[in-house]
């Protein structure tokens, strides 16, 4: 192989693919980006067998052929290089880089070992950025963290002919909400779960490309997703399992509801977490007439007491909560308005603004002994 390429662009390209790369590979041939030289342009390659990156750039490319390169070793060495035209011929899995005088070898391996890694075909869901991204963030912060149950850590996607429904959970909490479809060609009702961190990685990407849409391709037999941005393609798995029936634990009706200001309480649940984390993270809200009380007690510590004025209606109570689950929401809700829906103190809690009525936060109670 023997391609000649610019060295910005192959910057550039080597950012985008290298998050493929796992830092805990798998199999050690993970720990490289594929470099496949065909007609007139070279592909970089990279996956960690969850999710997958393939971008392609222009290229003078004199010998056609593939080769895998030590990711972060190449990463680094070509972040290095001035501007201008950067030769790479490749010799018995030897990578020759040329660029101004500089002259560098790696020792490479065979593609042949590399996964297969498919490409976009069709788009069959076709999605606004920007939509995309402010609600995927809001969503993902209730996927769990650990695979402890794999199906937690996605996001469900129940896709109609004009929306799709996401939703995730850890257990603990539950985020709901819905994104309007551009355009769809997959047949009616469909349900798939999406890994939580692969949609991450697309919101990144998209706010760093700045495109107006991308598309999206599912294979079901093979259990991926294509996302196709601009000219990047990312593969992900699809997570397999049955997702918890959340309509079951969604309220429909309540006894208390609260109504206040996003950046009140934000800074209430911030003072008292300070006093909870030697705590279990607990903090209360107490709803009283006219008021939402914010506290934390911790004996060794001190107690924070922040009032915060509401619109209040229905029954007094307190509830106790994880205070980053509280924080996780607020941080996310663009609304200067939040509403506090709850049946009682042991009972989930409904959080919503009157902004965005697709939108619903479910926190659970923690339980607490006086």
């Amino acid at each position: 192989m023997k391609i000649i390429v610019e060295s910005g662009e192959l910057k550039r390209t080597l950012g985008i693919v290298s998050r493929g790369v796992s830092s805990r590979p798998q199999l050690p041939i993970l720990s490289g980006v594929m470099l496949k030289a065909k007609d007139n342009e070279v592909s970089l390659v990279a996956t960690d067998l969850e999710i997958s990156f393939w971008l392609s750039l222009s290229a003078k490319v004199e010998e056609e052929g593939e080769v895998v390169v030590p990711a972060k070793l190449f990463s680094e060495l070509v972040s290095s290089f001035p501007s201008g035209n950067v030769t790479l011929s490749v010799e018995k899995h030897v990578v020759k880089i040329e660029v101004d005088g500089i002259v560098s070898e790696i020792v490479g391996q065979g593609a042949e070992d590399f996964p297969s890694v498919p490409r976009a075909n069709k788009a069959q869901v076709v999605l606004r950025s920007g939509d995309f991204r402010q609600k995927i963030d809001r969503v993902c912060v209730s996927a769990a963290r650990d695979d402890t149950r794999p199906v937690l850590t996605g996001v469900l996607w129940e896709i109609n002919e004009e929306k799709v429904s996401l939703v995730a959970t850890d257990g603990y909490r539950l985020s709901v909400d819905s994104l309007t479809l551009s355009k769809t060609e997959l047949e009616k009702e469909t349900r798939l779960i999406l890994p939580a961190r692969s949609l991450q990685e697309i919101s990144k990407m998209l706010g760093e490309t700045g495109a107006d849409d991308f598309s999206l391709e599912f294979n079901k037999s093979n259990q991926q997703v294509i996302f196709k941005v601009g000219e990047i393609e990312v593969t992900s798995r699809l997570i397999a399992g049955e997702f918890p029936p959340y309509q079951q634990i969604m309220p429909n009706t309540y006894s208390s509801r609260a109504v206040f200001g996003k950046g009140e309480i934000l800074e209430g649940v911030k003072r008292a977490s300070l006093f909870a984390r030697d705590n279990a993270n607990i903090v209360k809200l107490q709803m009283e007439k006219d008021k939402v009380v914010v506290r934390a007690e911790n004996s060794q510590v001190g107690t924070s007491v922040s009032n915060v004025p509401a619109t209040t209606e229905g029954d007094e109570l307190t509830v106790a909560f994880n205070a980053r689950y509280l924080l996780d929401y607020l941080a996310s809700c663009t609304s200067e308005t939040v509403i506090w829906e709850t049946e009682g103190e042991l009972k989930p809690s409904v959080f919503r603004n009157e902004d965005e009525k697709t939108w619903v936060q479910v926190v659970m109670p923690v339980r607490v002994q006086e």
